[in-house]
């Protein structure tokens, strides 16, 4: 079971409890919830954020401010030569598209995209996905999210995270945060960059507690 911190869930529980009986080995990067439930089970291996980062499988991160940050993706892109994306967070689908027509304004070069769910999204997601994917000069370098692409997406060029939205707790804000940290191909992918609005009152205090 992967993403064991799930399991939880009574949607969760009835599958596994169709193995009752049958050795079970659940997977987690995030034990801990916010509702204060456990995931059961004896913990056969930890392997611990100080050891990966010792291994060299996450990089430093920065915090910008909106206030500062200037623009991290056309910086890393053009002046260091790297290969980063851009993901933006928001809260809602409408948000999302109006984010979308803003980016389109200030970067119409580097083909801003939307994923959310919703009806008939799926076309349109699958689309949005393979533009992120593609390397070529005709591929989108910016990717606007609505709570998607998260556990399990798993994508280096992934470099500047912009939260137009925080997060409910900071737990699912370090996770998010979390997947920009991840080492990529030497000379391509560099640190990672955080842009958040420092005024925003929730943001603040995340930033705090973080």
């Amino acid at each position: 079971v992967d993403e064991s911190h799930h399991v939880t869930a009574s949607t969760w529980q009835g599958v596994r409890e169709r193995f009752a009986g049958k050795r079970i080995l659940q997977f987690t990067a995030t034990p801990f919830r916010r509702d204060g439930k456990r995931v059961d089970g004896r913990i056969v291996f930890n392997y611990k954020l100080g050891d990966a980062q010792a291994a060299g499988y996450y990089r430093p991160i920065n915090l910008r401010t909106v206030e500062e940050y200037g623009d991290a993706l056309r910086r890393d892109r053009d002046e260091l030569g790297l290969d980063h994306l851009l993901m933006a967070r928001t809260r809602s689908k409408g948000r999302a598209e109006r984010v979308v027509s803003i980016y389109e304004q200030l970067a119409p070069e580097l083909r801003p995209v939307a994923v959310y769910s919703g009806t008939g999204r799926a076309m349109a997601n699958k689309d949005a996905l393979a533009r992120v994917l593609d390397r070529s000069a005709d591929g989108s370098r910016i990717i606007v999210c609505v709570d998607m692409l998260g556990e399990g997406f798993d994508l280096a060029n992934l470099k500047v995270a912009a939260l137009h939205d925080t997060h409910k707790s900071l737990a699912i804000t370090l996770q998010f945060v979390g997947r920009f940290t991840r080492k990529g191909a030497d000379g391509q992918i560099g640190e990672a960059s955080v842009v958040v609005n420092i005024a925003d009152p929730d943001a603040e205090e995340k930033l705090a507690d973080l």
